[in-house]
């Protein structure tokens, strides 16, 4: 240990997937108005966004803490997400779906509003957030504890969540959460 810091660390998580999901490039591909990237189709700027939600919903729209450890317009993140990886057989091969809209006035389809979206699963799915420079440790425990409790707390991730896609269960591999480090988290609503 030099000057207070301590080694780079890093928080790692298991995916377990309760349905299908969907990160969608931004590009239609033929046939679909909506595709993934198959290649990686859940990248870790789709990761970083949903944990920062989370945090962002647990600890408060200004909380010092979110900002320090997501990064902001003053302070780049000292973490770096990686993309998640498959377990097992991999990423299940890309299903189509179609979803209309709903017309507001006559709660009937839409006319012309039907959209083919690819979706994908997996059983389990792996990822890692690295540490990128020195903290001291009382803002390491805090970073790492806030990773961990806002990964946990993450319910679904990708799109059309609130209609039951991307229904997730996270689990932190190697930071404990008991009682004791839950109230701890909550102490950080303050800070």
């Amino acid at each position: 240990m030099e000057n207070g810091m301590i080694p780079m660390s890093a928080v790692d998580f298991q995916i377990t997937f309760n349905g299908p999901f969907r990160v969608s490039t931004g590009y239609a591909r033929a046939g679909l108005d909506a595709a993934i990237d198959i290649e990686n189709p859940l990248p870790n700027t789709s990761l970083k966004g949903v944990m920062r939600a989370t945090a962002t919903q647990l600890l408060g729209e200004e909380s010092a803490v979110v900002k320090q450890v997501f990064g902001s317009v003053e302070h780049e993140a000292p973490w770096r997400w990686g993309h998640a990886t498959p377990g097992g057989s991999g990423w299940h091969t890309p299903k189509p779906a179609a979803r209309v809209a709903i017309d507001a006035d006559t709660h009937t389809a839409a006319p012309d509003m039907l959209g083919i979206s690819e979706q994908t699963s997996a059983a389990h799915a792996f990822f890692t957030v690295t540490q990128r420079y020195p903290l001291d440790e009382n803002a390491l425990r805090a970073h790492r504890l806030a990773l961990a409790v806002a990964g946990q707390a993450t319910r679904s991730l990708g799109a059309n969540r609130r209609r039951g896609l991307g229904w997730v269960t996270i689990t932190c591999t190697n930071v404990s959460l008991d009682r004791a480090a839950i109230d701890e988290f909550l102490t950080l609503r303050s800070a």
